[in-house]
């Protein structure tokens, strides 16, 4: 773990090249080569074996593409150029090897007696669409020795530090730019039971442990669907980065979700300014869509945001990030035939104040469950207001029963933003006694709750269960 180097003063200090302890991960050197489109030159001994078996193997499409499928998704990208028959295999696979992956990286001493290990549920098969990782302070600005982590990423092991948002990065989605890294008081964590990840599950009473840690879920490409990231740094220029995105791809494209993750002292100096986020359904006034979203410490959202992170390691300084608010947004084309489009969908479930005891939670989360479909593929973004409490537990488990096969990761906050897709009852379910932010003056802001949970539900691939009708 890292541990800075501290002057007569107390700061930390960096006095010499030597003395930089934190470096950038490289990518791989062949997918460097192939990148930068230059010859690999390699010392190795060509093993020796039958080149006329090596040859029918290679060229039976069947026995190829079930090789191909166990690679990562960036050695695949390099055999779509090998031949026609291998580019059709890796094609393929794209459309079949949509599984979610969860992961994580825990410092917990139970979990790194052997090494640190960066825990996933499978294998990064196919060129990811999103990632979402959420870590606490200290895993936000955490780096370890190269050979303490398991695998270590260099070959062989160097003897620097990475900066484990690095790390997760270039395993994850480098060179694609598709990662939100949230850094949150507290996570949600809760795998699937039975996974490798499930050790690292989080509960209730582990709040207050202060080792680092890092959970995220990775969603892989889906046929016709598109992830746009949005960073806005300074409130003079949200015309430029937010209104005139929004509007440019809402001409092509239906916004299907938006997960939107605020820096605190944003909402500290304007809380009316949320009121932007109802731009999207002015632009899609009759299709509805997904909202979710917490007021978070710090986002991370681009490779100089990680470069300026390391440098602030080795400066001994604590990093924060230029960005005001983080936006993810799914769409899909307009103008494609809708059979031809994939079964992707997102849903988003307000948790109000008022949804306080035990009995009225299960009966939201079940509603909610049973006026959506549920999808072969899934995944859920819970943003929670930490003032909860022991209701956190209750909200997940209830919320596992209802999608047994969903994986839910997230952040805590102090205050909430959301839309409920499909629309709750205001008679019914959200009752005039509902607590929003303390600057807000009523339901009119639409997006800002307090004391509440989010959950936004990401399905994909084939519909197991139908929404019941009424």
């Amino acid at each position: 773990m890292y541990e800075e180097d501290i002057d007569d003063n107390g700061a930390g200090s960096v006095s010499s090249e030597d003395e930089i302890r934190c470096v950038k991960i490289p990518l791989p050197e062949h997918f460097a080569a192939y990148l930068e489109k230059k010859d690999l030159c390699r010392d190795v001994e060509p093993l020796d074996c039958d080149q006329s078996l090596l040859n029918k193997i290679t060229t039976n499409y069947v026995i190829a593409k079930k090789i191909i499928s166990n690679l990562t998704w960036q050695d695949k990208s390099l055999c779509k150029h090998v031949c026609s028959m291998w580019h059709s295999a890796v094609l393929a696979l794209q459309k079949e090897q949509l599984v979610p992956v969860d992961f994580a990286i825990s410092l917990r001493l139970c979990n790194i007696k052997n090494g640190i290990r960066f825990l996933k549920s499978s294998n990064f098969y196919t060129e990811p669409l999103a990632v979402f990782a959420f870590t606490n302070r200290i895993g936000y600005v955490t780096g370890s020795q190269c050979e303490s982590l398991v695998p270590p990423p260099c070959e062989p092991a160097c003897e620097k530090q990475h900066y484990l948002i690095d790390m997760i990065q270039q395993q994850v989605t480098s060179p694609k730019n598709c990662m939100l890294t949230m850094q949150a008081c507290y996570l949600s964590y809760m795998p699937l039971p039975h996974s490798e990840t499930w050790e690292n599950a989080i509960r209730h009473k582990m709040f207050l442990e202060t080792h680092p840690f890092i959970g995220g879920i990775y969603i892989p490409a889906i046929p016709n669907v598109e992830f746009t990231i949005i960073n806005i740094k300074s409130v003079s220029k949200i015309q430029e980065d937010f209104y005139n995105v929004v509007n440019k791809l809402a001409e092509t494209h239906y916004i299907k979700g938006v997960l939107v993750y605020v820096n605190d002292s944003f909402l500290l100096h304007s809380v009316e300014e949320i009121i932007f986020l109802n731009h999207f359904k002015k632009v899609q006034p009759d299709v509805p869509y997904a909202l979710g979203g917490c007021i978070v410490e710090d986002t991370i959202s681009d490779q100089n945001d990680i470069n300026d992170a390391i440098d602030g390691i080795n400066m001994g300084k604590d990093f924060t990030s230029e960005n005001l608010i983080s936006i993810g947004m799914f769409s899909v084309p307009k103008n494609i035939p809708q059979d031809e489009l994939s079964n992707f969908s997102m849903y988003s479930f307000i948790l109000e104040s008022s949804d306080w005891s035990k009995a009225k939670m299960q009966a939201s989360i079940n509603k909610f469950s049973k006026s959506v479909p549920h999808f072969e593929h899934s995944v859920a973004i819970k943003m929670s207001c930490v003032g909860r409490d022991q209701k956190h537990e209750w909200e997940q488990q209830y919320f596992r029963i209802a999608f047994p096969t969903t994986r839910i990761v997230g952040c805590y906050g102090n205050g909430e933003l959301g839309v409920n897709n499909p629309a709750r009852s205001v008679t019914e379910d959200s009752p005039t006694s509902v607590k929003r932010h303390c600057r807000d003056p009523g339901p009119q802001y639409g997006v800002m709750y307090s004391y509440s949970t989010i959950f936004v539900y990401i399905g994909w691939g084939k519909i197991l269960t139908h929404p019941e009708t009424k």
